[in-house]
């Protein structure tokens, strides 16, 4: 609790801090004196005042911020003043003002990007072990993935975005495959599931199942107070036969658990030099695909060998050219996801709020350095794309008023400007109000 509690507020509180960073740096650029500057909102924790008497605050509820300019649509301004009011700059400056909240969060995440690349990672080669019935009978298996839909692929995660990204534009996709005894790379053709329901892998909507080398039978730890401990089954263990019958590996014995639950059942183990069979009763627990037998046990696994291991990384140059790029795409996704909601490719139950947001925050903390970067660059992606839709309220709102005034030469009337944000913070307290229910249902 203690680790996603500081994950959430350290990444909220960076990319609030950038977000309202670019609006105040670009307003001091073009003169407009600012007031105050929030990470933040609610009650004041700390404040400081600069030189310029801008005031700068840490406020209580750290979902947001703001900037506040000076702007004679609040207050009655002095002549001397006019110089310095928001209202009062050109229609061009108060574009690029606001427009620089979100265009700040892609550029920051383009340079976690290009930060992630530069130091390297190590990822899991994407090998496939099992394909949808249609596909897999055309090429050998296990097989990497090279290629999907044109494009390079070097990880699962690159190939799960690909997946999203046709989901509801193909129905066939073409994926190359390369078996692992072998340098000749297939292209076969792969279905297209029409949609993508809540929280399911795009993985196991395209019937793909990674593979990775078989894992033995031994137990790494036997849970304390257990069906397992009970009934005599230390660490060390190897599992070789389950009621008679041999198991090669994990997954079999796994197997053979799970039908047997109430049941009896009779295991054979080596432990040290020495055969013994022992009686187990897994107990019955309650899963998605209904009961299922459960001992409380644990494998040993092993590392994956050198060359189901690839490094990814980049020199600076070209590290920096990958950040653009994965912004460019993680950007796209973004928009691209939001429309497939809309059409119903994918469900609007996959709109999350901020208690998925904090949830992912400590699992990828708890991940580790890479993981913790990666949510943190897609995160400020999705505050720089969402900021950017037209809807008043929204950066993207007062960016169309403005390009709307350019095209008029004069500025949008104050009722139309306050009738459409009554729009957009009833359309936006809509959207917030579905994403805080879809977060209770996943609890």
């Amino acid at each position: 609790m203690i680790t996603t509690i500081l994950a959430t507020i350290i990444a909220l509180g960076v990319l609030v801090t950038v977000h309202e960073f670019g609006h105040y740096w670009v307003a001091k650029r073009c003169g407009v004196r600012v007031l105050r500057f929030s990470v933040g909102f609610g009650r004041a924790l700390y404040t400081w005042k600069d030189q310029a008497g801008t005031e700068f605050c840490i406020a209580a509820i750290p979902l947001g911020g703001y900037v506040k300019m000076l702007d004679g649509r609040e207050r009655t301004i002095s002549e001397d003043e006019r110089d310095e009011a928001f209202d009062q700059k050109p229609v061009g400056q108060r574009f690029a003002i606001v427009a620089a909240g979100p265009g700040i969060n892609l550029i920051f995440a383009a340079l976690i990007y290009a930060l992630i690349s530069m130091i390297g990672v190590q990822t899991p080669v994407p090998v496939v072990g099992e394909l949808p019935t249609v596909t897999a009978s055309k090429t050998r298996l296990p097989a990497e993935i090279v290629s999907f839909d044109g494009r390079d692929m070097e990880s699962w995660e690159r190939i799960s975005i690909a997946m999203v990204d046709v989901i509801g534009d193909q129905t066939t996709v073409q994926v190359g495959l390369r078996p692992l005894d072998s340098t000749i790379v297939n292209q076969v053709t792969m279905p297209v599931p029409r949609d993508l329901i809540t929280d399911e892998s795009p993985l196991v909507a395209f019937g793909v199942r990674p593979w990775s080398p078989p894992i033995p039978a031994e137990l790494a730890r036997v849970i304390a107070g257990g069906v397992g401990e009970a009934s005599g089954l230390v660490a060390g263990d190897r599992i070789t036969a389950v009621n008679g019958n041999p198991v090669a590996d994990w997954s079999e014995f796994v197997a053979a658990i799970k039908v047997a639950y109430g049941l009896s059942t009779e295991l054979t183990l080596k432990r040290g030099d020495l055969t013994q069979t022992l009686t187990v009763v897994p107990e019955t627990r309650e899963g998605p695909d209904g009961p299922y037998g459960f001992l409380g046990v644990a494998p040993v696994v092993k590392p994956l060998p050198p060359e189901l291991i690839r490094t990814v990384q980049e020199n600076p140059i070209k590290a920096l050219w990958v950040g653009v790029e994965r912004t460019v795409e993680m950007s796209w996704l973004t928009v691209e996801s939001i429309g497939k909601m809309i059409t119903g490719a994918l469900s609007p139950e996959n709109l999350s709020g901020p208690l998925t947001i904090a949830r992912v925050a400590g699992d990828s903390a708890s991940s580790g350095w890479y993981a913790y970067l990666s949510f943190i660059a897609y995160l400020s992606v999705s505050l720089g794309v969402l900021n950017l839709l037209p809807i008043p309220v929204l950066d993207g709102g007062h960016l169309v008023f403005f390009a709307v005034e350019w095209l008029r030469g004069k500025p949008v009337s104050e009722q139309v400007q306050m009738q459409g944000i009554r729009i957009g913070m009833a359309l936006l307290m809509g959207l917030m109000f579905f994403a805080f229910y879809n977060d209770l249902m996943r609890l």
